[in-house]
């Protein structure tokens, strides 16, 4: 009787050993291919899966190893715990010894509960589980890719204002103009109404250069920056005001369609545009145009006759980038700065001492600056003031082939400006550069009733009387040839003034060629320019 109770002790104990450790193995992903589901409701049947040694990627709950490094297993949570976490949660991490013979799940996938898959009446037979198919995306409708915009290479932006103002041209020349011109408006490179303005521009013209015209600086610390975008026609350009904020952010704030032709101006234009219109009539040797976009009564017909001869002899051009700088502005007057350059040929090397001709040497490149203050006025912009200092110091420090540079305005001693034109030692005769400059002057007398008085100078060299008999030639010299191109005579009056009133006076102590160059200063003829119009 004690062996049949020890026998059956010693069975139950076995079964009960076997079992519990088959629970465990099973409890803790030992046996791979079964699930326990914990919980209430149907129960599922379990699903044999074949193993598999594929790493997934972690899931909240789970681990994953590799098969170079088996997990370690983990104790069931305590079940008496109320915050203890059910089947699929994550366990407490108490290490248990590693076994080694039965490689751990690392499927990655969770036990289905009750809700995410219904009872089976019975158990399916040799049944592989595959991993669930990725739940779909949620689809959008497909948004219209924006439109590339690319930069020529060679046409590489300096600024990023200068940036945005290339992307609009681009823009302009896209094949899908409106998207690029809306990509543009969408990042904050334009304004809408700007890119209205621009786009409708667009659709008439063909986009050409782009030139840098101007910057200035507002109140605020923001930065303007001009350009003109030109037509290929050359009919109609568009000016764009490009704002640069105090972050470097530039939007181009405004497009204003301008007619091509600069000298065009319009009361409505603003002080950039006349300064620009200033410089090309005078450019362009158009005294009548330059006259008529000053002020009269602060700016000497002299004055602006001399500009356009020192313009039509040295070529002189408003540089490239940024010619006009803005220095001050209120709502009447404002102040603004012209870079000019300019390309000087150099002069024939001599020869070598053995007849060898030499190689020519580079052009000089010369730059200057113009000051002009403008004011407003029911007419619009004019100009009001021309600082000259820094282009007469350019002017003169060129020497040429017909002995010497002069700046030729000149102060006349009744009061305002005269011009001034030079002769060679003992000479009456015009060079070549006088008759261009005569050629100006006459233009201008052509087209107004304006008086001239001529007046011929010499140097201090020979006697009164010789010098009084030359001047008097040089003054009638410069008559004859305003009469051959087209002036009328009585228009013009002459005298000779010898060498009683010399331009520059040397000391005994000046050296050789200070005293020459003063000489040549003053072999010269002045024109008084009186005109009522």
């Amino acid at each position: 009787m004690k062996r049949s109770i020890i026998l059956f002790l010693i069975a139950f104990l076995v079964t009960a050993g076997i079992g519990g450790g088959v629970f465990y193995a099973i409890k803790n992903g030992l046996i791979s291919g079964v699930q326990i589901v914990t919980g209430t409701g149907n129960t599922t049947p379990v699903t044999t899966t074949t193993a598999t040694t594929t790493a997934e990627p972690s899931r909240t709950g789970e681990q994953t190893t590799t098969d170079a490094q088996p997990q370690t297993p983990t104790t069931p949570a305590d079940t008496t715990d109320p915050q203890a976490p059910t089947s699929g949660d994550t366990t407490e991490n108490t290490t248990q010894p590693q076994d080694t013979t039965t490689p751990p799940d690392t499927t990655g996938e969770q036990a289905p509960t009750a809700e995410t898959q219904p009872a089976t009446d019975k158990q399916e037979e040799s049944t592989t589980t595959l991993p669930e198919p990725p739940a779909e995306p949620t689809t959008t409708p497909e948004q219209p890719q924006a439109p590339r915009i690319t930069l020529p290479v060679p046409e590489q932006p300096r600024s990023d204002a200068h940036n945005v103002a290339l992307m609009a041209r681009e823009a302009l020349r896209h094949s899908e103009k409106e998207a690029a011109m809306k990509y543009l408006v969408e990042r904050g490179g334009i304004t809408p109404q700007a890119a209205e303005d621009l786009l409708k521009w667009g659709n008439n013209h063909k986009t050409d250069a782009l030139q840098e015209i101007a910057d200035s600086r507002r109140p605020d610390g923001n930065k303007v920056t001009r350009y003109r975008l030109k037509s290929e026609d050359g009919s109609e350009d568009i000016l764009l005001d490009v704002v640069t904020n105090n972050n470097q952010i530039a939007t181009i704030e405004s497009a204003t369609p301008t007619p091509s032709d600069k000298t065009l101006i319009s009361p409505e234009s603003d002080h950039f545009t006349v300064t620009e219109g200033f410089m090309e009539a005078v450019r362009s040797g158009n005294m009548a145009l330059a006259r008529s976009l000053s002020i009269a009564e602060e700016v000497s017909p002299a004055t602006v006759a001399g500009l356009c001869m020192i313009f039509e002899e040295d070529n002189f051009r408003m540089r490239e980038h940024t010619p006009i700088r803005n220095t001050f502005q209120s709502p009447d007057t404002a102040g603004n700065l012209v870079y000019l350059n300019s390309t000087a040929p150099a002069p024939e090397p001599a020869p070598a001492e053995d007849g060898t001709p030499q190689q020519a040497a580079a052009p000089t490149q010369q730059s200057a600056q113009i000051s002009l203050v403008l004011s407003h006025s029911e007419a619009g912009w004019r100009v009001k003031e021309v600082g000259l200092d820094n282009l007469l110091s350019t002017y003169e420090s060129q020497g040429n082939e017909e002995g010497g540079r002069y700046f030729p305005i000149v102060k006349n001693p009744k009061g305002g400006d005269s011009l001034a034109l030079f002769f060679g030692f003992n000479e009456s005769d015009l060079t070549p550069r006088s008759l261009r400059q005569l050629q100006i002057v006459a233009e201008l007398l052509k087209q107004t009733q304006g008086k001239l008085n001529i007046s011929g100078h010499t140097d201090d060299v020979g006697s009164e009387l010789y010098n009084l008999q030359l001047s008097e030639r040089r003054a009638k010299a410069v008559k004859a040839a305003l009469v051959g191109f087209g002036v009328q005579a009585e228009q013009i009056t002459t005298h000779g003034l010898g060498k009683s009133q010399p331009r520059r006076m040397y000391n005994e102590q000046d050296s050789e060629q200070t005293v020459n160059d003063i000489r040549g200063e003053n072999r010269r003829a002045e024109i008084y320019l009186d005109f009522e119009s």
